[in-house]
C-alpha cells in the first residue's frame, strides 16, 4: 500500500513538473499557432510574420504598461506568462536570468505576464528570483487579459516577438529558448 502511494505521489510530481495547466496539455503547438492565427488580420504582407496586438496591463507599481513600448525597446523580446504558484515556472526561471543577463546588453528584453492573483505573491517571487525585467499583472490568474487574447493554456509559456511586435516562436523554453535567442542576436 506504501509503494502504490508513493507511486501515485510520483506520478502526480511528474505531471506538475511539465507544466502549470488551465486545460489539457496541447506541448505550446496549438498555442503557438492559435496566437498567430488571431494576429494575422494585422499582418501586412503574406510573407511576414504575424504581429501581436497591442495591449496595456497594469505593472508592479499599478501603472498600465503598453506591451508595444516595451517591446521597441528590444531587439528581441520574450513575452514569458508565469505565476509564482507554478512550480515550473519556478524551476525555469534561473535559466530564463541567466539568459536575461548574458543578452540584455545585445537586445534581448523580456516582458514577464504573471497569471498570479495575489500581488504581494507575485511581488515578492519576483524579487525572490531576481527578475530584473519589467513585470505585468491585471491579477486575474487564468483570466488574464493576455493569457486569454493568446489563448495560453499552460505556463510556463513564451512568445517571442521582434522590435516591431512580429511573432517569431512561441513554446520555447530552456535549451531550445536559449538557441533561439543566440542565433536571433549572434
Amino acid at each position: 500500500m506504501n509503494k502504490r502511494r508513493s507511486l501515485a505521489l510520483l506520478a502526480v510530481a511528474a505531471t506538475l513538473m511539465v507544466a502549470c495547466q488551465q486545460k489539457p496539455a496541447n506541448n505550446g503547438a496549438e498555442t503557438a499557432q492559435t496566437a498567430a492565427e488571431m494576429t494575422e488580420e494585422t499582418t501586412h504582407e503574406e510573407d511576414e510574420k504575424p504581429q501581436i496586438p497591442d495591449f496595456t496591463l497594469p505593472d508592479m507599481n499599478g501603472q498600465e504598461q503598453s506591451i508595444m513600448k516595451e517591446v521597441e525597446k528590444n531587439k528581441l523580446t520574450i513575452i514569458d506568462f508565469w505565476a509564482s504558484w507554478c512550480g515550473p515556472c519556478r524551476a525555469e526561471m534561473p535559466s530564463v536570468v541567466g539568459l536575461y543577463e548574458e543578452y540584455k546588453d545585445r537586445g534581448l528584453g523580456i516582458v514577464g505576464i504573471s497569471l498570479d492573483e495575489n500581488g504581494d505573491d507575485w511581488k515578492t517571487a519576483v524579487e525572490t528570483m531576481n527578475m530584473k525585467w519589467t513585470q505585468l499583472s491585471d491579477l486575474q490568474g487564468w483570466n488574464n487579459k493576455a493569457a486569454r487574447m493568446f489563448d495560453v493554456n499552460g505556463i510556463p509559456f513564451t512568445m517571442i516577438v521582434d522590435t516591431e511586435g512580429r511573432l517569431l516562436a512561441a513554446g520555447l523554453r530552456g535549451g531550445d529558448l536559449r538557441h533561439f535567442v543566440e542565433q536571433y542576436l549572434k
